[in-house]
């Protein structure tokens, strides 16, 4: 991609730049306005080489901007806190919400390079960390995201020569560094590295705009046209009714999970005097296994899913009872919140990843896209389908990129023990709070739930995060199987 952009045509004086980025300017201001009004968040990528001037280019495009609309992030190296994250996490969390831009100078893509070069194997990781970014591209996309990436080019003669000019300048000089240096002469071995980064990562949901930059006006003033040209395209769709739908999901290979409705005589029918010792056993042998997991920076989440009544809360009281309350969360997700809603969806849960060494306990998780809100028509059937892949792609860049773990349990019970429960509920005071009329509304659409249920758990059983279907209209049964599981997967993470 960066063949034949270098050209001694691409020079523009101060009279033709002036009066055509003038009214660029203005209508750059106007457009800011109607993304706000219209909801759409927008991406604005500023990479490039070193001196090839990002941050004059930025500077020059939030001229034109209201700064109460948007954020500029300036990606250095990462925080100590930001480190113990998986590689994307530090990006998800700046994602803007509806209505708003954030413009990156500097982004995941210096990241990627600058983490993996450094790597023996740093080819194949690269790889990894292209899927997991185009990945991360396409989702914001798909969700109605405007992406606009730019890539600043200069020619290693001409990256010389602004290195020496600002190291003649004493309020420049502090710039160039020796590292500085050390990578301009590697720019030949970079040059093919970066080449097909951009390659494969110039996607129809975020493609490429590789600019001369060795005039900056020129590079400027094909930014605005850029951006403009953008914006206006997708203001324009949105005002005819059109929608952004980059091709039908690509819906997951089913692999089918086999459920168990109800008890299964004699093998999960127990009771709490016989049960507690094992309880008791396995507790400990969790403080044991969070301390190694802490000690090793080995992340893990448990994510709980289930029909109504089934015994989240209980199970997961058993799980964390002995583990140290420093090592891990547990988060409780109800519908979202204003703030929420302005944001990707699966952006909430992300945000909540846990640290190297913590774990995360996911009282209902990202699972609710294609369950209740499936269910109660909360988001379109194209939202719903396409989230089994982007679940699974989450998931698999979690463990990979962290090196973590993820548990999922989905909690089954029969309909006659839900009744049985809810009864119970509503006629002790103590747990008449744990009962609601949504439940009683929920139970009333059970086949629903239960069709939506089958699909859940056969496209996103992966073999890199499997479902563990607990039995659980025997509580104590289901206690001990979740701690069990959850013991046995520990044990594998630590080998």
């Amino acid at each position: 991609m960066l063949k034949n952009v270098i050209s001694p045509k691409n020079r523009i004086d101060h009279e033709t730049f002036d009066r055509k980025i003038a009214p660029l300017r203005e209508r750059l201001g106007v457009l800011q306005r109607s993304l706000r009004d219209a909801h759409i968040p927008v991406v604005i990528v500023m990479e490039g080489w070193d001196a090839a001037g990002i941050t004059r280019s930025t500077k020059m495009v939030i001229q034109s901007l209201d700064p109460r609309g948007f954020t500029l992030h300036t990606i250095e190296q990462p925080t100590d806190n930001e480190r113990m994250r998986p590689f994307m996490w530090r990006f998800w969390i700046r994602m803007p919400p509806k209505g708003r831009i954030a413009i990156f100078a500097r982004s995941w893509y210096s990241r990627a390079i600058s983490a993996e070069m450094q790597k023996p194997s740093w080819t194949k990781s690269l790889k990894g960390r292209i899927i997991a970014m185009n990945n991360f591209e396409r989702q914001l996309a798909d969700d109605g995201a405007i992406i606009i990436k730019f890539f600043l080019h200069i020619e290693k003669a001409e990256q010389k020569r602004r290195f020496e000019a600002r190291e003649k300048d004493p309020l420049t000089a502090w710039l160039v560094t020796p590292a500085l240096w050390e990578l301009h002469h590697h720019y030949d071995l970079s040059y093919p590295v970066i080449d097909d980064l951009l390659e494969k990562t110039d996607t129809k949901s975020a493609p490429w705009h590789v600019l001369d930059a060795t005039d900056e006006k020129h590079a400027v003033l094909k930014m605005y046209t850029t951006l403009v040209a953008t914006l206006e395209k997708t203001l324009a769709n949105r005002a005819k009714g059109k929608t952004i739908k980059h091709g039908d999901p690509l819906l997951p290979e089913k692999r089918p999970v086999k459920r168990s409705n109800g008890r299964q005589p004699g093998e999960n029918t127990c009771t709490k005097e016989g049960r507690q010792p094992v309880l008791d056993h396995l507790q400990e042998e969790m403080l044991r296994l969070q301390a190694l997991l802490f000690k090793r920076k080995i992340p893990l989440i448990i994510l709980y899913e289930g029909w109504d009544a089934a015994g989240k809360g209980g199970n997961i009281t058993r799980v964390a009872r002995y583990m140290n309350p420093r090592g891990y969360d547990v988060i409780p997700v109800s519908a979202p919140d204003a703030t929420e809603k302005s944001h990707y969806y699966l952006w909430r849960f992300i945000r909540n990843f846990p640290r190297a060494g913590h774990i995360a306990i996911f009282d209902r998780s990202w699972y609710g896209r294609v369950l209740v809100e499936r269910v109660e028509d909360c988001c379109t059937k194209y939202e719903w389908q396409r989230a089994y892949r982007e679940i699974n792609d989450m998931e698999a860049d979690f463990i990979y990129s962290s090196g973590g773990g993820i548990i999922k349990f989905w909690l089954e019970i029969s309909k006659e023990e839900q009744l049985r429960r809810f009864e119970e509920r509503t006629n002790d005071p103590l747990k008449q709070w744990k009962i609601t009329e949504d439940d009683w509304r929920n139970r009333e659409k059970w086949d629903q739930y239960n069709k939506a249920i089958d699909e859940m758990l056969a496209r996103t059983n992966t073999k890199i995060a499997p479902w563990t279907v607990i039995e659980s209209d025997d509580k104590w049964y289901a206690r001990t199987k979740t701690l069990e599981t959850v013991a046995d997967y520990c044990e594998h993470l630590l080998e």
